[in-house]
């Protein structure tokens, strides 16, 4: 007896009216499957052999499909070293579920809310206990995370805020301050991020102890904003060296200018800043001297840093470093 040949078009229109049924791309997607993975213990049983392992039946799972969960018969075998990838496909698709119902949570999202979200994408209701299971985990691996040992020496350190929405009894901005890492082997590494509300003197001696505490002993160079405090409290834990953001600080100065002022200015800015040209400490600051007599006369509180030779080291630092740093 011939086998039936069908054309591509023939098979194209007979997919066409199957996955136009209700749930049909889920019913498609679910033979698709589970024929994959009879085949693969197939050829699991050929490749691997193993004197008295056979097919042993199948066993009944329950997987995310579109908008529903589809039925998944997945294929056993009688010594249990058959394990198909479709497994751990799935495994990575319940971590992104739960790492979906985490960002939900933290973005301000009730329990309740997330249950309906996870149902309409992945056709599973997770119930409000699973949610609170979920969201606990995860701040689980965050306690682990923040509290976990460094190395004893990091050449460099960057810190910076960035501020996130944030619930409590209201929903508001507020900073949370990234310090990065940069290590021997020069790759980089996140070593904490610290919520505080406030820019104080007790929230930097915060931060550097806890460093101290999981374990850095030294500390080079710190790449840092121009954040109140913060660099004198970096010396006095680390004494190390302090390199200003000078991106920040002419963004700060150009801000204070008139419009008509400010093309001239930040060429005058970035004679003063000679970034990734070999330059000497003594030049730059006799430019950023002669820059501030030229403009005090319009800015002289704003841009009386450029005439204040302390306060502007912190910005010329990399001076004292190769143009490759």
């Amino acid at each position: 007896m011939n086998s039936l040949q069908l054309s591509p078009k023939q098979l194209q229109e007979i997919c066409h009216d199957f996955t136009n049924k209700p749930n049909g791309i889920n019913t498609l997607l679910s033979i698709m499957l589970n024929s994959l993975m009879k085949a693969e213990r197939k050829d699991f049983l050929v490749s691997n052999h193993c004197h008295g392992n056979k097919a042993n039946g199948y066993r009944s799972l329950r997987g995310l499909g579109i908008g529903e969960q589809i039925e998944l018969a997945i294929p056993r075998d009688r010594l249990g070293q058959f394990k198909p990838l479709l497994l751990e496909v799935m495994r990575e698709q319940q971590d992104m579920l739960n790492k979906l119902c985490f960002e939900l949570y933290a973005n301000g999202l009730t329990t309740r809310q997330i249950e309906g979200i996870t149902e309409n994408i992945y056709g599973k209701k997770l119930s409000k206990s699973a949610v609170s299971r979920i969201t606990e985990s995860l701040y689980e691996d965050m306690k682990a995370f923040r509290e976990r040992p460094l190395e004893p020496n990091y050449p460099i350190i960057y810190l910076d805020a960035t501020y996130v929405k944030t619930k409590r009894e209201t929903v508001s901005s507020e900073a949370y301050y990234v310090v990065l890492g940069v290590k021997l082997d020069k790759t980089r590494e996140v070593l904490g991020i610290y919520n505080a509300p406030t820019e104080s003197a007790s929230t930097w001696d915060s931060i550097c102890q806890d460093l101290k505490e999981r374990g850095i002993q030294r500390i080079e160079l710190a790449i840092i904003d121009d954040l109140k405090g913060l660099d004198q409290r970096i010396e006095k834990h680390f004494a190390c060296r302090i390199q200003k953001c000078v991106l920040h600080l002419k963004r700060r100065l150009l801000s204070q200018s008139k419009t008509s002022h400010r093309a001239e200015l930040a060429q005058d800015l970035k004679d003063v800043f000679c970034v990734g040209k070999h330059d000497s400490l003594s030049a730059s600051t006799e430019r950023a001297k002669a820059c501030y007599q030229k403009w005090k006369k319009y800015y002289p509180q704003a841009l009386a840093i450029l005439a204040d030779k302390d306060k502007l080291s912190y910005y010329l630092t990399y001076l004292h470093y190769e143009n490759e740093v």
